[in-house]
């Protein structure tokens, strides 16, 4: 028997201890309080290795003609770290692949060093013997690979440029390998429900219980990143939960009897009365070293609050510019690149 890794279990360096403590005990006792000025730094944090991908999906601003992909670079990600030595965990990953990025590795061993685990969300296809032997001697607390199809026809419809066989493949070796460790990460599928792959929503299960994974999250909101352009193209996508509704309840029970998790997520279907919680909780470090406001944004051009190059994170986090939007999200004066989360604008 092997044991997952849950995501908060750090191996904490000694010094660091006090730090994480004490800014935790702050922001616990404080982020429901939806303050402006905050005395406490997030606890997690996404940090985009790179907007490199060899995918082109459908439904990502990266297959845009004139999106630019870029990695980020070592110093910036090792500035992002030092000015936050009080993370417990960060996810790597962004609008690109992070395997992309050749610092990736060390990237991990930095952030780890500092206390601090990782996690990545990967599209899979870069999974050879090679990079799978790196990441069973990294210290990641969650491996996720996107999942959107169950054949090859669906499956690179909506992953331009990819092989699904290939995917598979990399993924079972992946579980395999994995799985002969005594403690070892969650490794985990997310599949984006669009109206290209629905029809395989089972199937789609499926796939991923014979591939071995944890956990299979579905996802049925689709991004506008921020862009009405993108929020015209993925509308013509989108999949409402209510008429799967069956089908969800079926795959559930499966999953409690075929020992698969399954998980709907619907963290960022918001609502004025269910407000987004990025601005108190985490932050979003692009690729050229921006904050930004969330993942679901995912691109400096469209708002960043500083660069981590300029300014000292602790100073981008209580800048004046950071609290006026957390109090425009707190009474419910959406701006426009936010609205695509909430319910009150959907048509």
């Amino acid at each position: 028997m092997n044991y997952k890794i849950n995501k908060y279990i750090i191996w904490f360096p000694k010094k660091e201890i006090i730090l994480k403590l004490f800014n935790f005990l702050k922001f616990f006792l404080s982020k429901n309080s939806r303050i402006k000025h905050l005395n406490y730094l997030p606890i997690t944090m996404d940090i985009e290795p790179t907007t490199g991908c060899n995918f082109r999906c459908t439904m990502c601003q990266v297959s845009s003609p004139n999106f630019i992909s870029k990695n980020m670079n070592f110093e910036t990600f090792k500035k992002t770290i030092d000015d936050n030595k009080q993370l417990l965990k960060i996810k790597l990953q962004g609008m690109g692949e992070p395997l992309v990025n050749n610092n990736f590795y060390e990237m991990v061993e930095y952030a780890s060093s500092y206390g601090i685990v990782s996690e990545i969300t990967t599209n899979g296809s870069l999974l050879n013997e090679n990079n799978i032997n790196k990441l069973l001697r990294s210290n990641l607390s969650r491996i996720t690979v996107s999942i959107d199809g169950a054949s090859s026809e669906v499956f690179q419809k909506i992953r331009v440029k990819s092989n699904f066989d290939t995917v598979v493949s990399n993924c079972k070796n992946l579980v395999r390998l994995f799985k002969k460790k005594i403690i070892r990460p969650e490794i985990s599928a997310w599949c984006v429900v669009q109206n290209d792959n629905v029809e395989e929503f089972e199937e789609i299960f499926s796939i991923c219980k014979e591939i071995g994974f944890d956990k299979l999250t579905y996802q049925f909101h689709l991004s506008g990143w921020g862009k009405s352009e993108w929020d015209e193209i993925n509308r013509t996508k989108k999949i409402e939960i209510d008429l799967i509704k069956e089908k969800i309840e079926k795959i559930k029970k499966r999953g409690e009897l075929e020992d698969l998790e399954v998980n709907i997520f619907e963290e960022n279907l918001l609502s004025f009365k269910k407000q987004c919680v990025w601005p108190w909780e985490s932050s979003y470090i692009s690729k050229t070293g921006d904050v930004v406001p969330c993942c679901i944004i995912g691109d400096e051009k469209v708002v960043s609050f500083g660069n981590i190059k300029d300014s000292s994170f602790k100073d981008i986090w209580n800048s004046q510019k950071y609290k006026n939007f957390r109090s425009d999200i707190k009474n419910n004066k959406i701006p426009n690149y936010c609205k695509n989360c909430y319910q009150e604008y959907k048509n």
